[in-house]
């Protein structure tokens, strides 16, 4: 075969699928196409498997290797979460806060809704007792 011909048959080719897997590294790195299951590791300790979208650690920003991943997005959402649950457990406190102070005021209530019925209770027979006027001015608690 020339090499006339050769370059038609390249030419030939959809550019889609030469260009897909194409990147460029930095002068004194290796790229590297993982297949299912595989990892790769640096010297330094950092792997990255498959699923992995970055290849300089300064791509992504301060965080690294999170390019397809949503770390910062992820971080943001706990946050609110976070927000959220404190002010949920700044509530429940208030309303227990409120429902302490609610059972106090009842219980006193209570006790002196007893102490009155008590007291009426006490005046009744007295004064179902009593024989005289006189008698019956005693009655009062």
């Amino acid at each position: 075969m020339t090499l006339r011909a050769l370059l038609v048959v390249v030419a030939l080719i959809p550019s889609s699928a030469v260009g897909q897997q194409n990147f460029s590294c930095s002068y004194g790195d290796r790229g590297a196409c993982l297949g299912f299951g595989e990892t790769v590791c640096s010297s330094r300790g950092i792997c990255v498997d498959e699923n992995s979208a970055c290849f300089d650690r300064y791509q992504c920003d301060f965080q690294g290797f999170t390019c397809r991943s949503n770390v910062t997005d992820c971080i943001e959402d706990n946050e609110r979460l976070l927000d959220d649950y404190n002010e949920l457990v700044r509530d429940y406190n208030a309303l227990l806060d409120d429902h302490q102070a609610l059972t106090i005021e009842h219980d006193r209530n209570l006790r002196l809704t007893r102490e009155l019925r008590n007291d009426l209770e006490a005046v009744e027979s007295c004064l179902l007792y009593a024989s005289t006027l006189d008698q019956a001015r005693f009655c009062s608690p």
